[in-house]
């Protein structure tokens, strides 16, 4: 667990910690007797908690548009963004939306959005030369990029055909995710077929503050695959 991640936990310990004692109490008598109207502020307090540490997150990144966009978000987009790190059930329901498939098509539930980056040219096809691709995979909210990884490779061409793999490297360009860990790490670089195939592997274990203010975790891992021919074109940029 890297010191960015550990930084988000300590960042919102103490919504955590609001959470808990509300829920565990002095037993079931205390609970039975806590009043409806403070148990809503507490869970008010930890997700205003949670919706402060992305804030910061995006000044940190120096993204000032990220953070103008964010400071727009009407009370209902914030609840939304809010629930999603602290309700395991709205974020399964999100989550459930998509699939390794659909991702990076434009599936969208709500203001959650998943998509893709690439550049969409193609260079010139005479002598042999070398080229760079790139491409990259993002979850975003209202138009706010949460999470990005990016699949970055150059490598040698003939006309419009890729002979030889140079290199290729794997990025996690952006994680502002509280309790997210994201990391991706090299898969498979190669050469077939006259195009030019790179594939890193991503992990992301993810944790939902639950009511009873523990952390349900959950690990996902994916491939996330990019192949271009010789004169730059894209013919994937996807998961797989």
């Amino acid at each position: 667990m890297n010191s960015s991640f550990l930084g988000r936990l300590i960042a919102i310990g103490a919504a955590c910690v609001v959470v808990a004692t509300c829920s565990l109490g002095g037993g079931p008598a205390d609970a039975a007797a806590a009043a409806p109207n403070t148990r809503d502020a507490q869970i008010s307090q930890v997700r205003s908690s949670v919706l402060a540490t992305i804030r910061s997150e995006l000044v940190s990144s120096r993204a000032r548009s990220d953070v103008a966009a964010f400071d727009e978000l009407d009370p209902d987009q914030r609840e939304e963004l809010a629930a999603f790190f602290t309700d395991p059930t709205v974020a399964s329901a999100t989550l459930a939306s998509s699939n390794n498939d659909a991702l990076g098509v434009g599936v969208r539930t709500g203001d959650f959005a998943w998509g893709v980056d690439a550049p969409n040219e193609s260079g010139p096809v005479g002598r042999a030369a070398s080229r760079s691709s790139w491409g990259t995979q993002w979850f975003a909210f209202a138009g706010i990029k949460l999470t990005e990884t990016k699949v970055s490779m150059s490598y040698e061409y003939r006309g419009a055909t890729a002979t030889k793999m140079l290199g290729y490297s794997c990025t996690v360009v952006r994680n502002i995710q509280p309790f997210t860990e994201v990391a991706t790490s090299k898969s498979s670089g190669y050469v077939s077929g006259g195009q030019a195939t790179a594939k890193c592997k991503v992990v992301v274990e993810r944790g939902v503050l639950t009511p009873g203010g523990t952390v349900a975790w959950s690990t996902y891992s994916a491939l996330q695959r990019l192949s271009a021919r010789g004169n730059g074109a894209l013919t994937a940029n996807r998961w797989e």
